[in-house]
């Protein structure tokens, strides 16, 4: 059987995604894989050890060139977001990058593992869907009710089916930005769940969520539950751990959740895993520089004493404005002193004995 699977990366990530490529092919021993990587600046010089992985395994990689100016100029991004453009390329997957023997495609992300064997879902019936996604039920409230509000319905992104041939019968790329629009004018930046939920509406096909994908964050773990997770970890083919601006991943663990254990598994067999090891010495040091950098201009004494700084300024300004003199402002310049040192004083016993 053969499989087409799409993931998007690029130059700066690439190599965690090596544990994903690895965990499908292991996971899918009797599928013929073809998995598209999309990206802006990956090379065939950059994937030697995963071509040598689907080589290994008889599966087939292809590099799909993403052009991020062009895609720049439809889509919206915060510049603070730690999304890229790239993240984007699903909008263009169907009518520009994708070959014309691609018939449906399915969606995995560089930052998931692969547990379990996707055939079943692969091969699912559409049933006139243009999509194939695991059910709402796992999705945050507010996404959901954001749906509901711009008149589409839930999709998830992460191993969601796409009926190639059929998308690109009835929809041009100009029916996709032209969505993406509408999520910009309602969101402030492009989303493609959003999109592809307004795109496809009455026409999105549901599995369910604790049997095909679960996400594992800060928010699913708060709303969910952690029972309900590890529940899901033993009937789920697919881990996500999807990341907020903390861009917290396995590699980067901002926050511990179950799913990490799993994807180390698979990273201590990855040719890069000293590497993740290294990278991730490299992130929290960043992260320690940068705490230090707070402390340092957002200090109890840098408050305290710009604090006493402008009081004194006021004070003295005032006394020349009331004609106070010369004996005003060295008693206002004696009080500050005298409350500086109480301060400090009354902290160092706070600190001393809190």
């Amino acid at each position: 059987m053969r499989m087409n699977v799409y993931l998007t990366t690029g130059r700066k990530n690439y190599k965690y995604a090596y544990v994903a490529i690895q965990s499908l092919f292991e996971n899918n021993p009797d599928a013929e894989i073809y998995l598209y990587i999309v990206s802006e600046d990956l090379e065939e010089s950059d994937l030697v050890y995963e071509y040598a992985l689907a080589k290994q395994h008889g599966n087939h990689i292809v590099i799909l060139r993403f052009d991020e100016q062009v895609a720049g100029k439809h889509i919206q991004v915060h510049a603070d977001d730690h999304w890229p453009i790239g993240t984007m390329s699903s909008y263009w997957l169907f009518h520009e990058l994708l070959p014309e023997e691609v018939d449906r495609i399915l969606v995995i992300e560089s930052d998931t593992v692969i547990v379990g064997n996707l055939s079943d879902i692969y091969e699912v019936d559409f049933e006139g869907a243009y999509a194939v996604c695991p059910g709402p039920e796992h999705k945050p409230k507010n996404h959901r009710d954001f749906m509901q509000k711009i008149g589409g319905d839930t999709l998830t992104f992460v191993l969601s089916m796409y009926d190639v041939r059929k998308i690109r019968e009835d929809f041009r790329l100009e029916d996709i930005l032209a969505k993406d629009e509408i999520v910009k004018k309602h969101a402030g930046n492009s989303q493609m769940e959003f999109t592809f939920g307004l795109l496809f509406k009455d026409r999105i096909k549901y599995v369910p969520g604790k049997t095909s994908c679960i996400d594992e964050n800060e928010r699913y773990m708060q709303e969910l539950g952690y029972d309900y997770i590890i529940e899901c970890e033993k009937t789920a083919k697919i881990i996500h751990f999807s990341s907020y601006k903390d861009y917290s991943k396995p590699w980067n663990p901002v926050f511990l959740v179950p799913g990490y254990h799993i994807w180390w598994k698979y990273a201590v067999k990855s040719p890069y895993y000293k590497e993740y090891i290294e990278r991730q010495w490299k992130l929290y040091d960043a992260a320690r520089e940068r705490q230090a950098e707070v402390r340092k201009n957002v200090s109890y004494r840098n408050i305290l004493g710009c604090t006493l700084a402008l009081m004194v300024l006021i004070l003295c300004t005032l006394c020349l404005v009331t004609d106070a003199g010369l004996a005003g402002i060295a008693a206002v310049v004696g009080a500050a002193a005298g409350a500086l040192g109480a301060s400090i004083f009354v902290r160092y016993l706070s600190i001393k004995f809190g």
